[in-house]
């Protein structure tokens, strides 16, 4: 070093102190590449000279004279490779001959930066390496892995290599030491692909080199070259020759280079040469790894000669082509140098001869250009069925997206490269670098999410760099390897439309679940297993059959072909096999199509529409629901979503980025059990089958159905949107890593196997939570809206519950009207400031690397569950049962005071408590196997209460009579704290008394379903051990079951609580303070029900599974219950624990109470919700009413084939709309406070005798039934009911029961008159077929002789005494006019 520093004393101490850190950098880091023996004082000596000349050509002030060109030098060092990889994060560009000025010009540039972008920092680094293009073993490695070339440049270094980009590579600079004056350094940021650990360099200015060399142009050839030209060497192709590796040289103009390809393990390239006088084109591939820089040096339009190529064929093809051999080069053309062959003279230069050419070979004889039509019109471009091929020079402004080869150029184009290969991972391809693109495809509207116009590059378009960015934008990697768009393309062999359709879905799906569910770089896997992205596509793929298989792409043919063809060539349109929203959009797009499609007309029975008062009214406009499946959102809508179970609600619902949707499932066993499965907790699935429900609540106040088109009547609507779906029908993406059941078995699908269905153990799911996203909003309410909403529901969620004010375009003509208020915006604020994905969706987020965890567990049979519902938290909570740090804010949580939801179950435990060393590894029932004691006669199992509150109700909808679930809690809580007692009242107390032993449920406890008890009870474990089955069957008979609708409704029963299943037929709604006088709505699994919200109960009405005709009535109070979602009529429900109770007319109904449940069993077929209404009677069975009478049938409805008799009694009157007091004259005619109304409502109400042979009964028939029995047509009666307004109310009565006389004081009376004339007619009195429902509150009492009377009949000429029962009283439903076949079929099977 001081030889090297004395050549230079008569510098000052900083450029000493400067050639010294120079000579240290020289011997660490230069010589050990440097393949040449030199020194290393040499070697810096030349390495100053060189940073000499750079800086003579300085325009920096400051090296303008004499020794002072070090000057600048002296604010500049040297940086290693290694150092620059570990230090420098950020782009950055260093230019050591450039001044300021000159810098900022560069900077700077014409045009303006994009939004967002700021020019590259300048720093004062000096860059020297190796230049290859080989990556050979690094010194000090003790693997010897040879040299290697891929096509790509490099610079070494002593510990490495970099990438590098020059623009326009001189074949003299490889192999030898150079210095960069100006270059960048792009580091690699996020996602790495595999063979991307660095980022690389892009040399804007020529490189200096270092050791000089006197050498004479390689690019001037040889002297003199014999060579043949393109229309005489491609003779030689299209007939070929005897002698094989017969080497020749060729001259032509570069009309086409094909970019690098790496298939296989095989890097190559293709170039064309062309005559200068015909089209004549010949094709070269070049294959050796030595020559394959060629591609960087080679130019289109220029003139060159390659030496020494052989002709050979294309493996597996007919295309003969000339090869580079190892010896081959490349020169400029120069006339004065090359001598031109005819082919007589090389074929007796070489000593060879032509053959003829085998059939279907390849031909060459035209040049191998596409048709560019730069000036084509838009016009033209659109009516083409083929894409048109141009070329373009543009500027990058955005990369759309990098893995999937999407740029856009000059803010209006969009390019795609994903149908070739960029070897060089797409550096350079940054925001600001100019490229040019060489014969692209053209593409116009093919995505709505892209530009309008699409530059497609196939395998014979190239893709060039012209200048690099000078903007600091980050470096996204383009790898075809590994790459789950590419390995999609390649694998469906999909054309641009539906390539782009398959990018957007892609990114679309990791936007909703990265990086709340799985990680990003997870998510975009691509293996050998499908992986979830993989398992996505092909779930759908068979779910709509959209992508028939294509022929396998042919690269030769695609590059070779004289007629082109590629994937991207035909212009396509795109047909959507189906959508994929996220739930937020989804929610939206069902609740508005539910609004815009709601006829509120078709909510209101048509018998009854127009005689109902507006409390009636409004009471069925109230709530109403509506049903949607997969087609019917154009195209099919397929839902995805993470399977969670909502802490706030106890719902479980799907959730993703957006938001929530609360879902309600069956199980898809045979035996009817409710869903229970945990081990879909955190799994990823898709859902292709399902039924989404949207309830609707209105707050209306409609006068009459003539002002149902008025929207100033609504006042305020809600909305609740939830799916219905088969576990069968749930399509696992991606599993969680911690199973919450052992051994899961993947759901069942049609056509997908089980392992496409799978994700590898994708991620972990160390807790099920769900908090809600949007805000509740307060805005103008129901009628004193459900408790639940408002305590619970606070905060709400996407899904849970939305309520606008008027805000439906058909009422209301624009949008809401109502502003939410100011705590409303700042708890918006305030979410939308913490978090910008759902919530529910981010605290379920998974960690990939799994660690063990261990556990403690204890096996459980639940017998009984209560009602999730507001309780008071804190009763029964003892002082240490909750797990907390002791801060003063769990302090503060767990003493608040105030309801809370919660719900207990009771349970027997299985076995003793068991430690496992980790929760992952838990398998089997090895508490039953090892328990010794489990059947001994001392062992006296233990039953327990589990009480649920907080964040543990979430196990609400998924823990259900007799399941056997594993109860899993930390380790650290040990296996006693399963045999803890958290009441305050002590456990010897408890034991006296026998009652179980209370557990409040952790947070962090969880709950693995193993199966129902009966199944257990069956499993080869219990009949194999001849103990264990014996105590299973002992516990089995003290476990309720649940019984049928005939046995509770049998006189013999006598339980007090009663658990029951069937299906529901209707649903009612009415009061809480008192007992319904009418029905709210009539309807069965056939038609949609009504529900009103708030201070509303129901009323449902439950029928034997398989006999339908048997039911009974349950009533639900719901102020203190949580809204239980997915009860419709049609649904098979099972109650348990309700409250069996005999009216005072021995009617039997049940009552649902705060420690009874209901659970889902079965949703309503699609085939009942598309039948019409007119079928309602024909689903009634055919009775005979003296059967009713004998109790030979128990139906509560039924139809008859009967006689009118008498027409008793007629009540016919206007009544107000709002008061209900009588309408007269076209007004209300109340005294006792004047009445507003101006609206009437005609009510017609009428008693009449039927007979059929068997009993007689009296019939209530009301408003258009009365119309159908008297057989009126429309014109009369309205006449009737404009006779009837004018006297506001009639009553028509016959004298006695057999007479047809009226009264005295009507016989004048021409109204009285005409009624007397229509109800003594055959008209009337005639036979029907009646559908009816037994009066419960008029059933005689029946059993008991005393009740049958003596009766006259008459019949003709003779008279007749016989024994009859009392008359039924039954409620007309339909009125239908009899077939007289029925009637003689009826005959005689009476006389039978």
């Amino acid at each position: 070093m001081e030889e090297f520093v004395v050549e230079f004393e008569e510098l000052g101490g900083a450029t000493v102190e400067w050639l010294q850190n120079l000579y240290r950098f020289t011997d660490e880091n230069l010589l050990p590449v440097v393949h040449s023996e030199i020194t290393c004082k040499e070697l810096s000596t030349c390495l100053v000279k060189c940073l000499r000349r750079i800086c003579l050509n300085c325009s920096d002030p400051c090296c303008q004279q004499g020794k002072s060109e070090l000057a600048l030098l002296l604010n500049y060092r040297f940086v290693s490779l290694c150092e620059l990889q570990s230090q420098q994060k950020s782009p950055c560009c260093s230019h050591l001959a450039w001044s300021a000025s000159q810098f900022e010009e560069w900077s700077q540039g014409k045009e303006s930066f994009p939004e967002g972008h700021k020019p590259l920092s300048r720093t004062n680094l000096l860059l020297c390496g190796y230049l290859t293009d080989k990556i050979c073993n690094i010194p000090g490695t003790s693997e010897s892995t040879g040299e290697q070339s891929d096509g790509n440049l490099y610079l070494q270094g002593k510990n490495g290599f970099i990438p590098c980009e020059i623009l326009k590579l001189d074949p003299q600079w490889l192999g030898h030491l150079v210095l960069f004056s100006s270059w960048s350094y792009i580091p690699v940021k996020d996602w790495r692909p595999h063979g991307i650990e660095t980022g690389y360099h892009e040399i804007i200015e020529a490189p200096c080199l270092v050791l000089p060399k006197q050498s004479v142009d390689k690019l001037m050839g040889p002297s003199s070259l014999n060579i043949l030209l393109p229309d005489t060497a491609i003779h030689l192709l299209n007939k070929g020759v005897h002698r094989q590796r017969v080497k020749l040289n060729i001259a032509g103009e570069l009309c086409r280079l094909s970019s690098v390809l790496s298939i296989r393990g095989k890097t190559f390239f293709f170039l064309f040469l062309s005559s200068f006088t015909s089209d004549t084109c010949l094709p070269v591939v070049i294959k050796v790894p030595d020559k394959l820089m060629w591609h960087q040096c080679l130019e289109v339009s220029k003139q060159y000669i390659i030496t020494k190529v052989f002709i050979s064929s294309l493996q597996g093809t007919n295309y003969k082509v000339f090869v580079v051999s190892s010896s081959s080069d490349f020169y400029n053309y120069n006339e004065g140098i090359v001598k031109e062959q005819t082919l007589a003279e090389f074929m007796q230069a070489t000593n060879t001869s032509l053959v003829p050419p085998a059939p279907n070979e390849g031909s060459f004889q035209k040049r191998l250009s596409m048709s560019q039509s730069p000036q084509s019109s838009m016009e033209e471009v659109l009516e083409s069925k083929e894409s048109k091929i141009i070329s373009y020079h543009g500027v990058i402004s955005k990369v759309l997206n990098c893995r999937a080869g999407l740029y856009e150029l000059d803010g209006r184009l969009g390019l795609c490269v994903a149908y070739q290969q960029l070897v060089n991972y797409g550096r350079g391809l940054r925001p600001g670098a100019q490229v040019e693109v060489f014969d692209a495809h053209v593409h116009v509207k093919v995505s709505d999410h892209l530009p309008h116009i699409v530059l497609c590059c196939c395998l014979r378009s190239t893709l060039q760099i012209t200048q690099f960015s000078r903007l600091s934008t980050e470096y996204h990697p383009f790898s075809p390897s590994c790459n789950i768009y590419i390995h999609l393309l390649f694998k469906y062999n999909l054309d641009l439309p539906s390539y782009l359709w398959l990018v957007h879905v892609i990114d679309t799906f990791v936007q909703r679940f990265c990086p709340c569910y799985t990680s990003q770089q997870h998510m975009l896997k691509c293996g050998t297993n499908a992986g979830i992205i993989g398992t996505l596509f092909n779930c759908i793929l068979d779910y709509t059959k959209w992508n028939s298989p294509q022929p396998t792409r042919d690269i030769y043919q695609e590059i070779l072909a004289e007629m082109h063809t590629c994937p991207v060539m035909e212009i396509s349109h795109l047909n959507i096999p189906c959508q994929m929203l996220s739930l937020a959009e989804l929610l939206s797009m069902a609740e508005e199509q539910a609004w815009n499609s709601l006829d509120l007309s078709s909510l209101l029975p048509d018998n009854e529409i127009r005689h109902m008062v507006a409390s009636q009214l409004n009471r069925k406009l109230a709530w109403s629901f509506d049903v949607l499946g997969p087609e019917d959102f154009q195209p099919k809508m397929i839902l995805n979503g993470v399977f969670q179970a909502n802490s706030v609600t106890g719902h479980l619902q799907l959730v993703d980025a957006s938001g929530s949707l609360d879902c309600v499932l069956q199980n898809s066993e045979v035996n009817q059990t409710a869903f229970s499965d945990t081990s879909y907790i955190g799994c990823l699935v898709q859902l292709q089958k399902y039924r989404v429900v949207l309830e609707r609540f209105m707050h209306c106040d409609f006068p009459s159905s003539k002002h149902l088109d008025d929207p100033t009547f609504v006042k305020e609507k809600h909305t609740r949107v939830y799916v219905e779906c088969r576990a069968g029908d749930l399509q696992v993406l991606g599993k969680s890593a911690s199973p919450e059941r052992p051994s899961p078995a993947p759901p069942a699908t049609t056509g997908v196997s089980a392992r496409t269905c799978s994700c590898n153990g994708a991620c972990k799911n160390h807790e099920v939570n769900s908090i809600t996203s949007n805000q509740h909003q307060h805005g103008p309410s129901l009628p004193k809206m459900p408790l639940l909403e408002e305590v619970v529901l606070q905060e709400g969620h996407v899904g849970e519950s939305r309520r606008t004010v008027c805000s439906h375009p058909l009422w209301s003509g624009g949008a809401a009207a109502a502003s939410p208020s100011v705590k409303e915006q700042e708890q918006q604020q305030q979410g939308a400031a913490t978090c910008t994905v759902h919530p529910a969706a981010c605290k379920g987020k998974r960690k990939h690397k799994r660690r063990s965890v261990g556990c403690v567990t204890q096996l459980m049979v639940v017998t009984h569950k209560d009602a999730l519902m507001l309780r008071n938290c804190q009763y029964g909570r003892s002082e240490g049962s909750e797990h907390t740090n002791g801060s003063v804010e769990a302090l503060g949580k767990r003493t608040k005071a105030g309801l809370g939801l919660s719900f207990h179950v009771s349970a027997f435990t299985l076995a003793s408590p068991r430690r496992w060393k980790d929760e992952g590894s838990i398998e089997g029932l090895l508490e039953l196997e090892t328990d010794p004691t489990l059947c001994s006669e001392f062992n006296n199992r233990a039953q327990v209460q589990l009480d649920f509150m907080g964040e543990a109700v979430r196990w609400y909808h998924l823990i259900n009579h007799e399941g056997v679930y594993r109860v899993i809690g930390p380790e650290q809580v040990g296996a006693s704290v399963f045999e803890q007692h958290s009441s305050s009242i002590p456990l010897k107390t408890l034991q006296s008394m026998n009652c179980p032993r209370c557990l409040v449920v952790q947070p962090d406890w969880k709950f693995q379903y193993i199966s129902t008890f009966s199944d257990l009870l069956q499993s080869p474990l219990s009949k194999k051990q001849t103990n264990i089955f014996a105590y299973f069957e002992k516990l089995a008979s003290e476990i309720p079951h649940p019984r049928t609708v005939q046995d509770i409704l049998s006189g013999s029963f006598s339980a007090s609580l009663v658990s029951f299943t069937g299906i529901i037929l209707e649903r009612m709604c009415f009061e809480s303070q008192r007992r319904p006088n009418f029905q709210s709505f009539i309807t069965d699994i056939d038609a949609k029900g009504v529900l009103v919200p708030g201070d509303w109960c129901l009323k449902f009405t439950i029928g034997h599974v398989q006999d339908r005709t048997i039911a009974l009535d349950v009533y639900v109070d719901l102020s203190q219950l949580t809204y239980t979602i997915g009860i419709l009529p049609g649904t098979i429900v099972a109650f348990y624990n309700l409250e069996r109770i005999t009216s005072r007319h021995n009617n039997v109904y049940c009552k649902f109470l705060p420690w009874s449940s209901v659970s889902v069993l079965a949703f309503s077929s699609s085939e009942g919700e598309s039948s019409s209404r007119s079928t309602l009677i024909t689903d009634r069975p055919l009775l005979y009413l003296g059967d009713l009478i004998s109790g030979k049938e128990s139906c509560r409805q039924g139809t008859v084939c009967c006689h009118v008799v008498n027409l008793q009694l007629m009540k016919l009157q206007w009544v107000c709309s709002r008061c209900r007091s009588i309408y007269k004259q076209g007004r209300c005619t109340r005294s006792s406070e004047p009445c507003p109304s101006a609206v009437g409502v005609f009510h017609a109400n009428t008693k009449i005798i039927v007979e059929d042979g068997t009993a007689e009964a009296w019939v209530h028939c009301k408003d258009k039934q009365v119309a159908d029995l008297l057989q009126l047509s429309s014109t009369e009666w309205e006449g009737l009911q404009q006779h009837v307004s004018q006297r506001g109310n009639v009553l028509f009565q016959y004298q006695g029961r057999s007479g047809h006389e009226l009264h005295e004081e009507n016989t004048g009376d021409l109204l009285m008159q005409y009624l007397g004339t229509v109800c003594a007619s055959t008209m009337v009195c005639r036979p029907i077929q009646l559908a009816f429902k037994v009066d419960s509150r008029a059933k005689p009492k029946l059993g008991h002789t005393e009740t049958f009377q003596m009766r006259m009949l008459r019949s003709g000429d003779h008279q007749y005494c016989t024994k009859m029962a009392p008359g039924l009283s039954l409620t007309c439903l339909h009125i239908k006019e009899v077939d007289y076949r029925m009637l003689c079929h009826l005959g005689n099977d009476r006389l039978i």
